[in-house]
């Protein structure tokens, strides 16, 4: 008696599924080529240099708090 039921086609299907589940899940893990080893999880555009975060005017109630510099 086998321990598979090898001959089911729901076997198949459920192994198929579970086999592209387990793509999505790991394929964030593993490393990309091109990346750049110091920021492996940075965009493209910040590791060519571009580190100035976006600044925001700060508002209470419609009046600026300090001046954006």
């Amino acid at each position: 008696m086998s321990a598979f039921p090898i001959n089911d086609w729901q076997f198949w299907i459920a192994t198929i599924v579970v086999i592209i589940a387990l793509t999505f899940v790991i394929r964030p893990l593993l490393p990309r080529r091109g990346k750049s080893p110091a920021c492996p999880n940075c965009p493209t555009d910040s590791v060519k240099g571009n580190t100035e975060p976006k600044r925001t005017e700060l508002t209470m109630e419609g009046t600026k708090i300090r001046p954006h510099s």
